[in-house]
């Protein structure tokens, strides 16, 4: 996970924008929805016209709405339990069409359904641990969150369009999608002992 100082950059970026909802008094959760929305249209879209490096493009301004929808709740005074935990749910549904409406365009199946599972886990893990003892966001620093994961399988994906390379005979989405296995279960592992850590410690 790179420390919350490292966007800084991007918080200045979307400020404009933000304050720009804010004055319209734009719901947080409008917000959300809306990112969501754009996801599953352009993954619908990618199916649809099979168009790789357009579909990049339109995931990442559904992105850039899903990462200011909390700014929004935090600059508007309008942050509630139930925002964080649609955000969440969004978040899954978001990843999940990623991933399989690419699966279904460039037929990396295996591999995809392997790294579905893996960040589906990653959010369980923490999620699950919740559960059993009190835990803290700020206390699950770990390797390939979603924001990570987003910008490695976008990136991945992008360049994999515009660099025709093929080491020992597979483009770089296929070794895109390799890294992010190994990196993403290496994730769900480093939580796990976290987890075991954490519960043994508070769970009395």
């Amino acid at each position: 996970m790179l420390p919350p100082d490292s966007w800084a950059w991007f918080h200045r970026l979307t400020n404009p924008l933000v304050q720009a909802l804010v004055r319209r008094n734009v719901s947080p959760s409008a917000v959300t929805l809306t990112g969501l929305g754009v996801v599953l249209a352009s993954c619908l879209w990618l199916v649809l016209a099979r168009r790789i490096l357009p579909f990049c493009l339109l995931v990442t301004a559904g992105a850039l709405l899903d990462s200011v929808d909390g700014a929004v709740a935090r600059a508007g005074g309008r942050v509630t339990k139930f925002g964080a935990y649609l955000d969440a749910l969004c978040d899954r549904y978001s990843e999940a069409a990623v991933i399989l409406a690419v699966a279904a365009v460039t037929g990396y199946w295996a591999l995809s359904l392997v790294a579905l599972a893996g960040g589906m886990l990653v959010s369980y893990a923490k999620a699950r641990a919740a559960m059993e003892a009190p835990v803290a966001n700020r206390e699950w620093p770990d390797l390939m969150e979603r924001t990570e994961r987003g910008i490695f399988y976008i990136v991945g994906l992008a360049v994999s369009q515009v660099v025709p390379w093929k080491p020992f005979g597979h483009d770089l989405f296929w070794w895109t999608l390799i890294v992010f296995c190994v990196l993403v279960h290496a994730t769900v592992l480093q939580r796990i002992r976290r987890a075991k850590r954490l519960i043994e410690a508070r769970s009395g």
